[in-house]
Formats: C-alpha cells, structure tokens, sequence
C-alpha cells in the first residue's frame, strides 16, 4: 500500500524531493532551497486551528450546520426579495410626501425613490463583498459573523427610525442590510470542510439558502396583512430574532476557519493514504499509525483514530499545484482565476437578465410571472439534487454540467413560446443554484484557504460589474429592434466559451497524481 504526502505551490521534479521528520517526501520545485519550502509551509498553517481530527467527527458540527443554514436562509440574499417589499412600502405610503396633491399613488417620484433603496441595496450586496472577504482573511470567521450581526440590527433600527421621520435613512439601512447578509454567507462557508465526505454537498445547501432567503420579505408581506402591522415593526421584531440566532454560532465558531481535513492531516504530519490495499504492506500502516496516534495524544479518542486510519483515495481530490495557497497576487492573475470570473460572470449576467425582463415577457399574463417568482425562490428545492451533483461527480464534471443546464435554460429563454417558457423556469432557477454552489466549490478546491475571502470578493465584484450589461439589454430591447429571443441567444453562444474552464479543470486532473510523492 503506497501513502502520499501532499505537495502543493511546487512544481514537480521526480528527481528532486527532501524527507521530511515523518518519514514522508515533500517536493520542492527545482531550484528552491528547504528553507523556501519551510516558509510556504509556514504560511499554510496559519490556517489551522488549534483544535484535534475531532472536530470532524464530534456532534457539534452538526449543530453548527444547521444554525449557520437558518442564519443564510434568513439573511445572506434578502434584500433580493425586494418586489415584495416593494408592494408593502407603496401601500403604506412610504416617500408619498414626494408626491404632488391630488397625484395618483405610486406617484413616479415615490417609486423612484424606492428603487434607488433597492438599486443601493443590492450593489452594496454584491459590491462589499471584496472588504468582507478581506475582513474575514484578516480576522477570521467568527468576527466577521459577528461584523455581519452588527450590519443587520443597526440596518433594522435605522429603517424604524425612517419610519418615525420619513427620512432617506431607508436608503442607508437598505445597504447596510444589503452589506451584512453576504458577509454572513462569507463568514459561515468554511462549515463544510467539517463534513469530509459530503463538504460538497454542504455548500449546495448553503447555496441554496442563500436563493431561498429571499422568501423573507414575502413573509414579511404576509405578516403585515394579516395583522395590519407597519412594516417597520416587524423589522425591530426581525432584529430580535437575530439575536438568539447568531450568540450560539459565536460560541460554536473559531477565530480561524475550518480546513479540509486533507490539509489539517498534512499540516499535523498524519499520513494521507489511497485505497489500494496491499496484504504485504499492511504491518507498516498498522506501524504508521500507531506512531499518529502517540503523536496526537492530546487530540486521541476512538472517533480521532478511525480519521486517522481513514484510507484517502488522491484520485477523489481536485488541487491545483500551481495556485493552490499561493500568494494572492499570483492567484489573481492565473488563468484558473480569470476563467472563473468569466464562467461566473455571463452565467450569472443570463439570469439577472432574464429575471429582469420576465415581467415585461409576459406583461399580460400575470400567472406567468407568479409561476416564475415561485420558481425562483422555489431552487431551495432543488438543493438535494444540486449536492447529489457535486457530491458525486468530479470538479470538472461539475463545471460540465452546470453550464450544460445553464445552455439548456438559454436555449429555452430563445424560443417565444409561453409554454416553452414554464421549461425555461425551471432551468433558469436550477442554474441559479447550482452555478454558485460549483463556485464555492472550485474556490475552496483550486485556490485553498489563505486568501479564499479576498478571492471570493473579488470575483463577486466582477460578476456584479459584468451584470451592469443587464441595464444595456434591457435598454436595446425598449428602445432598438433588438428582442428578448435576439439577447437571450447572444447570451447562449457565449456561454459555450465557458467550456474552456471544464478543459482547463480536466487537463489538470489528469496530472493530479503529479501533486502527491509516494513513499516506496
């Protein structure tokens, strides 16, 4: 039976390998000195925590799965549930002072006003991403989850005091909320890497929340119906209900992220091993683990040891030798990182797009548009497909897939038939899902840990900047010949470009042995 040590940040040189105190090799890239391989290592543990191979198997996590899967349902996306807000506002005279005497309600002015809260919100959601990344590299999670807290409850009281005042404070407490939903998201992603076995899975389910989270201002809506209670109040009584939700995350979290056990394993010297079992070999892995075990007395219990002797298959990891826990920088200008932001980027642009013309395609048929809302925050559904998926399947095999659907969803939004359109509901709302739940996945998989929240951010603001075509599309499609069919099957034939990441990810694959040293 062979063990392999992971090698990462080097290129490989068969000929050119140290031994390492474990009895295991570490490759150094040709030329590179110990000490050079000493430093990257050094900052690779700044990643680990300080707690045993326990954490991936004690109850807790579970605990903290699901506090961090209600926290994402009801903050991460929530102001992407602004119609329905919408709706309630206008009913109950928010900014009616704008309007003239005798102006039928929602005069033009008031409805402006109202969309520039929501314009405000949803860039801030998307354009702070890159400080909150950057926060959560430099502080940690539970800080920024604790940052992310902040944000929302002085965004609630902010919108009770607009209510008091009829001032433009809705337009700063829309951002602010609009600012501390993704920093939650950010702040709570790392969970997964506690379920070894089904991390992938996980993320799908943390995607997924974030689609369903913006189901909150319809409830909202509900409440205020039912009731006849002002929307404002029931923010303050949302704000409430934040705090018995986030405390115990507080408790449950750590200062530094969770790692892939993968990496946690490396960093404590604890062999990583294949599958193959040899009968001739059996005797030194007994032998090799045993000496773990001693080495990790403070971490020990029979949960530790069954990780310990867990048997790895390298075949089922994706890394990238090249960018993995490189400096920032480096990682920025690689190609697996342009890549991405343009795979994301026109994904993304295609549903933001079609979401936004939905209801001028359907103008007259407004049970066409209520199918589609439904739809969309209905993708919650589809999260056990999505982590079946990405479970499963190979990161370029998710890469595959999840632009084959989102052609799929753009051939459909082509054809100008309504009932076709029922079709294209579904795929556009299972695109959404699944498109960001492989992006958590090929961050945390290709670039590591170090710098996953400045990476994240910033990929985010070039989706978002790349989503402002939205507003060029829909102005061609008012004011030129060009038609919905016209934008839509543009927006397809681009996506076929997207393939070259799938490429780029399969080509790597096929070396990935490169990544690891076998111990003869």
């Amino acid at each position: 039976m062979k063990d392999y040590t992971k090698v990462s940040n080097y290129d490989i040189d068969q000929d050119n390998y140290n031994e390492s105190g474990s009895g295991s090799y570490k490759k150094i890239k040709n030329g590179a000195s110990t000490s050079a391989t000493n430093n990257q290592r050094i900052i690779i543990e700044k990643e680990a925590n300080d707690a045993s191979l326990s954490i991936y198997t004690n109850k807790s996590r579970y605990i903290t799965m699901i506090l961090a899967s209600f926290q994402m349902l009801l903050v991460s996306g929530m102001v992407f549930g602004w119609p329905a807000l919408e709706y309630e506002l206008e009913k109950q005279n928010v900014f009616k002072y704008l309007c003239k005497d005798g102006e039928e309600l929602p005069c033009p002015s008031q409805a402006s006003r109202l969309n520039l809260v929501y314009t405000i919100g949803a860039f801030t959601s998307t354009g702070s991403a890159f400080l909150t990344g950057a926060i959560y590299d430099r502080y940690g999670p539970r800080k920024t989850n604790f940052l992310s807290f902040l944000l929302l409850v002085l965004g609630c009281i902010l919108w009770y005091c607009s209510y008091l005042y009829e001032s433009n404070l809705y337009i700063l407490s829309f951002a602010l909320i609009g600012t501390g939903g993704p920093a939650c998201q950010v702040s709570l992603l790392h969970i997964s890497n506690l379920f070894p076995s089904t991390s992938s899975g996980i993320t799908s389910l943390f995607s997924g929340m974030f689609v369903g989270s913006s189901i909150i201002f319809k409830v909202f809506s509900i409440i205020a119906n039912k009731y006849s209670i002002e929307i404002s109040y029931i923010f303050l009584g949302y704000m409430v209900l934040l705090v018995p939700l986030f405390i115990p995350t507080w408790i449950l979290l750590r200062n530094k992220p969770f790692i892939p056990i993968n990496d946690f394993k490396i960093l404590n010297n604890i062999p990583i091993s294949d599958n193959n079992n040899n009968n001739d070999n059996n005797d030194r892995n007994n032998n090799n683990n045993n000496n773990n075990n001693n080495n990790n007395n403070n971490n020990g219990n029979s949960d530790v040891s069954s990780i310990q002797n867990n048997q790895i298959n390298p075949e089922s990891l994706n890394l990238f030798s090249n960018v993995r826990e490189q400096p920032v920088f480096t990682q920025i200008f690689s190609k697996e990182f342009f890549l991405l932001c343009f795979y994301m980027s026109f994904n993304s642009l295609h549903c933001v797009y079609y979401m936004g013309v939905v209801n001028d395609m359907f103008e007259d048929k407004q049970i066409y548009v209520d199918i589609f809302n439904y739809m969309w925050s209905g993708g919650v559904f589809f999260i056990p497909l999505v982590g079946w998926m990405m479970v499963k399947t190979s990161l370029h095999m998710n890469c595959f897939l999840v632009n084959l659907f989102a052609l799929i969803f753009g051939v459909l939004s082509s054809i100008n038939v309504d009932q076709v359109q029922l079709g294209t509901f579904v795929f556009a709302s299972f695109t959404n899902v699944s498109l960001w739940s492989f992006y958590f996945i090929y961050l945390s998989d290709v670039f590591g840990n170090n710098n996953y929240g400045k990476l994240l951010g910033l990929s985010s603001v070039v989706v978002a900047v790349v989503g402002l075509l939205e507003y060029l599309f829909v102005y061609l499609n008012n004011f030129t010949f060009v038609t919905y069919s016209d934008i839509n099957i543009g927006l397809t034939i681009v996506k076929v470009f997207c393939f070259v990441l799938v490429y780029i990810i399969w080509k790597e694959n096929k070396n990935k042995y490169k990544l690891y040293s076998p111990i003869l």
